[in-house]
């Protein structure tokens, strides 16, 4: 048995396509942990010190893990709005004291906020800001409240995770976050209206894709570094979220999805730092062209988290090239057993492991109502079958 590395250099091992002491594991706990350590979602949200002291609490229910997700990092598109501006403005999601059933996690909310995308380009965000169809709720806040969730709340927000990271020893999966434009217009203009524009208008949506690069880039890069990029493990990773609209056939994710990725990708890594691809749904049939994710850029910066993605065969393709990560059921985690979690880790250890560059996780986020033993058996799965 290899000398037992710290939880960040296990990870960087893994992120360089190299075997570590044992299998990094890493389930991405998000609701889960005000849940199980007894604290409401508004405080989850608005005290960060009481978040802090949840993510401690459930940890140690969970078994621990190779680093933590710091939750609502940024979430704050369209950030004039502050924290979780993004979310209010576009979904009309709300901050609940409770989880379901007394309160409601995010759901859709198909409004469309883009009328015109040539009146968004020219003028900014304001069509979007304005719209009718937006969450009226969110004008109700004092603008004391936007400047302080603006500009002051990230710099508090990131003393305590700083102080989280050097008392426990435990890296960040990240410092800033940054979706997709195709991903983001998915909640300006609705699915439904976006399939029909990429027939219909499909130079306008990609106009519109490569309009929200810029801002979008710097925005993530403006919150890593508030959350301590160079300085705090793991605030140099830029979560890019998600695979776009579901369902995309090659054809469209090739002409319409991958450009703008690559793109983004690209800056990201060119200005300092890593990429954690978040990238929801089956993206099977897209490996021989996300393996080109890699082109032109230095080893050890991309990381592609799946969700639906059959592991075995991303594993074929991007071994050699980009460290992958994933993907217990999260069905399992809230239906299952620890029995069944073990049996399916083992296997994706057996079967991704190998060479190095893997990293054992959740399929997307942790469910808020998952059986604790049964992210404790992913934990545990690492410890059992992932030595090297």
């Amino acid at each position: 048995m290899k000398e037992r590395l710290s939880c960040y250099e296990r990870l960087e091992l893994a992120w360089n396509l190299q075997e570590a002491d044992r299998v990094p594991v890493a389930p991405v706990n998000c609701y889960i942990i005000p849940y199980l350590a007894g604290i409401s979602i508004r405080d989850m949200f608005y005290d960060p010190d009481k978040l802090i002291a949840a993510t401690i609490k459930a940890r140690e229910m969970l078994g621990g893990g190779d680093n933590i997700d710091p939750n609502i990092t940024t979430l704050n598109h369209l950030s004039m709005f502050g924290r979780a501006g993004w979310d209010q403005a576009t979904l009309d999601w709300r901050i609940w004291d409770d989880f379901p059933p007394k309160g409601n996690l995010p759901s859709l909310f198909e409004k469309a906020l883009i009328e015109d995308y040539d009146d968004v380009m020219e003028r900014g965000f304001a069509p979007l800001l304005y719209s009718k169809n937006g969450a009226q709720a969110i004008f109700t806040r004092s603008i004391d409240e936007f400047l302080y969730y603006e500009f002051e709340y990230p710099k508090v927000y990131a003393a305590a995770w700083r102080r989280f990271v050097e008392e426990q020893e435990v890296p960040l999966l990240m410092g800033g976050r940054a979706c997709h434009p195709l991903d983001m217009l998915q909640y300006y203009r609705g699915i439904a209206n976006l399939t029909q524009d990429i027939f219909e208008q499909p130079e306008k949506v990609k106009a519109m894709c490569d309009w929200l690069v810029e801002y979008e880039t710097t925005m993530a890069m403006r919150d890593a570094m508030i959350m301590g990029a160079g300085e705090v493990p793991g605030a140099e990773v830029i979560f890019f979220v998600n695979g776009g609209p579901p369902g995309m056939s090659p054809r469209i994710f090739d002409e319409f999805y991958w450009p703008t990725a690559k793109k983004m990708i690209d800056i990201f890594v060119t200005r300092g730092f890593k990429v954690h691809c978040h990238w929801d749904n089956d993206l099977t049939p897209h490996l021989e062209t996300i393996k080109h994710m890699a082109d032109g850029l230095p080893k050890g910066k991309l990381l592609l988290d799946l969700e639906k993605t059959d592991m075995k065969r991303a594993k074929e393709v991007l071994g050699d090239r980009i460290c992958i990560f994933g993907n217990v059921p999260s069905a399992m985690l809230v239906y299952g057993t620890p029995e069944e979690v073990d049996a399916y880790c083992r296997k994706l250890i057996e079967e991704c492991a190998p060479g190095g560059g893997f990293i054992l996780s959740t399929e997307c986020e942790t469910p808020w109502d998952s059986r604790p033993e049964n992210v404790r058996a992913i934990v545990q799965a690492a410890e059992k079958y992932g030595w090297y």
